[in-house]
């Protein structure tokens, strides 16, 4: 301070004070050094090492430097060297030669230059400790882990480039450690306290819950733990439902342990394909399987994948029933039946148990479309509403009838999707089509010669089961 008095001409130094310490120190009228209560000042570094002109004394004794070189300077001696012990550590290093962060000082002092650290800095510090710190306890543990580390980083690096850029423009140094290191403390505080709490809570929810439905919707509903409530929405979805044939009979030649043991087999590997095919299961109804098609998880192509279910199915029951041959045990067939339409979906029942389920007439009439493999010796039946979304991506769907099933009034279209196994061949199709039209048209007696021909080149069950109701000349109401 006394050498940039005397570089600047000033008569005096001016120190003033305040009950709590120093408030500041001043050169004459023009330099007003900013200070703590201890009379320390912030100390603004011009650059890195060298940043300053430096002669060596052997030079200057050798004459090997201008006299003008110090003219009208500011000349501080001092040593350089690392060995001699003249060494601090700066923002620029852990060797910073002690004379030259006077040197920087002496600039500062002359160039009125100085880094702010204002009083209200403490309270600003605590404050900038304290609201982030009680947001971010309240919102860590709502966001979870990933959005919660994107947050972090996003205020961590907003908070550094506000830090930068007041001090690069303003001149006033902003904590930079004590905020950043509060919020990392905090996501990794909030993430620990997670996973020992909600992530295992959401780990023994998702190993109950995958028995019943897939992994995939397992995921939404702990995301979304509000699904988890009673009430519904109408939404267009698929049902399907499969039922086991024959099995009072299956129930009156098998040990009960063997027949649970068997259906539970022939159950486990249906329920597979539903989940295969991004199905939910809703329901066991004893030996039937009720499953759910664009929900909770919403999917346009809903009726599709429950026809695949459907032939999956039944090319898994194909290899079962060889497998129950070679075991000497009596096989199982079912009969499925798919409908699309507008239902309720959501949480059914009381406020202590709920069911994830749909009703509506649409689920209805997929039951009453199952019953009736029955009635035409199929395996696969769907609704006209299936129909319509499915029909070019299976090759080998056939109208069968046009019938009023109970429960309803208006007459609905049933399609069979054929298993191209079972048949040795299919160029007959063609021909099933024009004799059907035939019959629906009332051409009874033509209907019959042209469905036996069928039955003589093909053992085709609907083909048959038209030949039974052509003998009988009248249209009978099934269902």
């Amino acid at each position: 301070m006394q050498a940039v008095r005397a570089f600047l001409g000033k008569e005096e130094i001016t120190l003033k004070t305040t009950p709590a310490g120093i408030e500041q120190l001043q050169i004459g009228n023009k330099v007003k050094i900013p200070t703590d209560e201890n009379g320390r000042m912030l100390i603004h570094y011009h650059g890195p090492e060298n940043s300053f002109a430096a002669y060596s004394v052997v030079d200057i004794l050798n004459n090997k430097v201008p006299a003008d070189a110090f003219r009208n300077k500011i000349v501080l001696v001092g040593t350089q060297a690392k060995g001699i012990g003249d060494i601090r550590t700066t923002p620029y290093g852990p060797s910073f030669p002690g004379v030259e962060i006077r040197a920087n000082i002496i600039q500062n002092l002359i160039d009125d230059d100085f880094i702010q650290r204002p009083e209200w800095m403490n309270i600003y510090d605590l404050l900038i400790i304290l609201a982030p710190g009680f947001a971010l306890s309240y919102a860590l543990p709502k966001i979870g882990v990933r959005k919660g580390a994107i947050v972090i980083s996003l205020l961590i690096i907003s908070y550094l480039g506000l830090t930068v850029f007041m001090f690069t423009s303003h001149k006033i140094w902003l904590n930079m450690i004590y905020p950043t290191l509060l919020m990392i403390v905090l996501f990794m505080f909030t993430n620990m306290y997670h996973y020992f709490t909600v992530e295992t809570e959401k780990r023994q929810i998702k190993g109950a819950f995958q028995q019943y439905v897939p992994t995939t919707v397992v995921d939404e509903i702990i995301e979304n733990v509000g699904k988890l409530q009673l009430g519904g929405e109408k939404r267009e979805l698929t049902v399907l439902f499969s039922d086991v044939r024959g099995f009072t009979s299956l129930s009156e030649t098998l040990l009960p342990e063997d027949l649970v043991k068997l259906l539970n087999t022939c159950l486990t590997k249906m329920t597979e394909q539903v989940f295969n095919n991004n199905g939910t299961l809703d329901k066991y109804i004893g030996d039937a399987i009720m499953a759910v098609y664009g929900a909770p998880v919403q999917r346009d192509d809903h009726a599709v994948l429950a026809c695949r279910t459907a032939l999956d199915m039944m090319q898994e029951l194909t290899s079962l029933q060889k497998t129950w041959v070679k075991q000497g045990l009596p096989s199982i067939d079912i009969g499925i039946g798919i409908n699309t339409g507008p239902m309720i979906v959501g949480n059914m029942g009381s406020e202590t148990r709920l069911d994830y389920t749909v009703i509506g007439d649409a689920v209805n009439l997929e039951s009453r479309i199952e019953c009736l493999n029955k009635v035409y010796g199929t395996h696969i039946l769907i609704s006209e509403f299936t129909y319509n979304q499915v029909k070019t991506e299976f090759p080998h769907i056939r109208e069968i009838d046009n019938t009023v099933v109970r429960g309803r009034r208006e007459p609905v279209g049933i399609y069979e999707i054929m298993l191209r196994e079972h048949y040795v061949e299919l160029d007959w199709i063609d021909q099933f089509h024009r004799v059907y039209h035939l019959f629906q048209a009332g051409d009874i007696d033509d209907a019959e010669t042209l469905f036996e021909a069928i039955l003589r080149k093909v053992d085709d069950p609907v083909s048959r089961y038209y030949v039974d109701r052509c003998k009988r000349e009248d249209v009978i109401d099934i269902g």
